[in-house]
């Protein structure tokens, strides 16, 4: 009974690995802005880059930083907006076309 039950268990955890990279809808590979700004701005800065100041997420559509500026803020950080996360995952073209769409947002 033990080794059923062990091997049991063995066999779901591997299934549920496997199967938790099917489920990933993280755009690893995709240089469109909207779908990336979609996944991982949209939630704080909301879709039209409005963000919610009374949460404590700034309208993203009115920075004043330059593009390169913002890219480097999505990329690497800055220590003073520590609330801020950080996607190093996002390459440096990724985090352009994020860059790009968000100031497209702006001249909305």
């Amino acid at each position: 009974m033990f080794k059923f039950r062990s091997l049991l268990i063995l066999i779901t955890a591997l299934t549920a690995s496997l199967l938790s990279g099917c489920f990933n809808n993280e755009p690893t590979d995709s240089l469109d802005g909207e779908e990336l700004y979609s996944y991982y701005c949209k939630q704080c800065h909301k879709k039209d880059g409005s963000g919610d100041p009374i949460a404590g997420f700034p309208a993203n559509k009115r920075t004043q930083l330059l593009e390169e500026q913002v890219i480097l803020l999505i990329r690497k950080g800055d220590p003073a907006r520590p609330a801020m996360p950080v996607f190093p995952q996002l390459s440096e073209e990724q985090a352009a076309a994020v860059v790009d769409y968000l100031f497209n947002l702006k001249g909305q």
